[in-house]
């Protein structure tokens, strides 16, 4: 869609050389927020055990769950109206002040439930509060990032990743060394989520949602189709953890959270990639935007699926850092490297969501995403209860997810906008699952521990011989 009249004409200069700054920070803002709790890891498996890390990551995926509902949308809808008129970065606070209120009134919500329930003596208020307040602190802090976001400002972004996550990890870690409970490191992590959401106030300086009272209206319309999608999105990225504690255990939750955060790097590195690129998609005049996003976003993800390999490959060297011995660690290799294979599919459906959201067909995302999610629930159920392949079944019923998840919606951009793939995009996302699949499955011991490494080093070479291309490909 066009911009409206009298909008501000689109950033000039180098797309590819921004592109390339704030990807710097935002490469490490994000993978703070995506993987701080790796740095805590090993500290946080051996302090807790399988079955308190367990509860530790249910209750940290239930934060998310909550805080995603309370953004209702929102997020990609603010990126989109910074953009738009000279009013765009007004409407813009605006809603990300909706947001906030949007937290806070699902907060009550959540508090009134929680009280209710520990009355009644079916929950426990100490371990439900902290999730209660620790997601209307995330809504907050996902407000303010997002801001920092829609205004090129990633070092905002990176303050707001460091305190959230980071500090609010190393904050549980610390308070359960001295009390070895889930209720006092979810404490200790709120308390530090809650001082992240008043910088990020500071920061973004949010608005009341009547300061533009007609675009935030025609913004909340935008979003709403967008609500169902980011939830059945949150499932897609953490419900897994859900799914393995009800199919396989508690334990078995604690082992594939293991799993999930290793395999994951290379999603991280998908996410940090289109934080950077997504807001110049959007601002690229309209004429060549779409032939750009092609170009680029084809070498976003061969960057993405080199580091996916490499996590697959060198799967057995990083679980033995991040598990404790009591783990299930033959088993965790497998199922990271299996999850390592969803940042190709997830690189590849940011770039077609763009053009979706562009052309205002939101509820095609929402139908796409709950499409997964059902994939996911559906296929886990099977491969774990009937198959009984325990983690790895979950983790494959995930990786099924997201590619029906990257194929409905790159349907629904070929279908209603002018983004088209080149083939060569097809080529990268083979080869980087194929060589995902063999780290996922060969042994992690003698004559597979020499294979692996020996893989490993030709995708590093092949990614260095890559690299210029890459970089001629964003530079434009």
């Amino acid at each position: 869609m066009t911009s409206p009249p009298g909008s501000p004409a689109p950033p000039a200069g180098r797309p590819g050389a921004s592109l390339g700054a704030h990807s710097v920070v935002y490469l490490v803002g994000t993978a703070l927020q995506g993987l701080g709790v790796l740095l805590v890891l090993p500290f946080a498996t051996r302090v807790l055990g399988s079955t308190g890390f367990g509860r530790v990551a249910t209750g940290l995926v239930v934060v998310q769950m909550v805080g995603t509902i309370a953004a209702a949308g929102l997020p990609q809808v603010i990126l989109r109206e910074h953009h738009r008129g000279a009013e765009g970065p007004r409407v813009a606070r605006a809603l990300a002040g909706t947001m906030v209120l949007l937290g806070v009134g699902l907060g009550i919500i959540g508090l009134g439930v929680a009280v209710a329930l520990s009355a009644a003596g079916h929950a426990d208020l100490a371990q439900w509060l902290p999730l209660v307040v620790a997601s209307v602190g995330l809504t907050t802090v996902v407000s303010g990032q997002t801001l920092m976001r829609a205004r090129l400002q990633p070092w905002g972004f990176l303050a707001l990743a460091v305190v959230a996550t980071v500090g609010a990890q190393l904050a549980g870690v610390v308070a359960a060394r001295a009390d070895r409970s889930a209720a006092t490191y979810l404490t200790a992590y709120a308390a530090v989520v809650v001082l992240a959401a008043v910088l990020a106030l500071v920061l973004g300086r949010p608005l009341s949602p009547t300061a533009e009272p007609a675009r935030v209206r025609a913004g909340v319309r935008l979003a709403a189709p967008l609500l169902p999608q980011a939830v059945a999105m949150l499932g897609l990225l953490s419900g897994d953890v859900l799914l393995t504690g009800w199919f396989v255990g508690t334990a078995a939750a604690g082992e594939y959270q293991v799993a999930l955060q290793l395999g994951n790097m290379p999603f991280v590195l998908a996410v940090a990639l289109f934080n950077a690129w997504g807001p110049l998609v959007l601002s690229r005049p309209l004429a060549d935007r779409w032939a750009w996003t092609a170009r680029t976003g084809t070498a976003l993800t061969t960057v993405v699926g080199a580091g996916a390999a490499g996590v697959a490959l060198l799967g057995p060297w990083l679980v033995a850092v991040m598990a404790a011995p009591s783990f299930d660690r033959a088993e965790i290799v497998t199922a990271l490297g299996v999850v390592s294979m969803v940042a190709v599919a997830y690189m590849v459906y940011q770039g077609s969501s763009l053009a979706v959201l562009d052309v205002e067909r939101t509820g095609r995302l929402a139908w796409a995403a709950l499409a997964a999610l059902t994939v996911l629930v559906v296929a886990a159920w099977l491969l774990t209860s009937r198959a009984g392949l325990g983690l790895v079944g979950v983790a494959v019923a995930k990786a099924l997810a997201y590619v029906v998840l990257m194929a409905v919606t790159t349907w629904a951009a070929v279908r209603h906008s002018p983004l088209r793939w080149p083939v060569r995009l097809v080529v990268v996302g083979v080869a980087s699952v194929l060589l995902a699949l063999v780290g996922a499955f060969l042994p992690g011991d003698g004559v597979g521990l020499w294979l692996r490494a020996g893989l490993a080093l030709v995708v590093a070479g092949a990614a260095l011989a890559l690299a210029p291309g890459v970089l001629r490909s964003l530079r434009g």
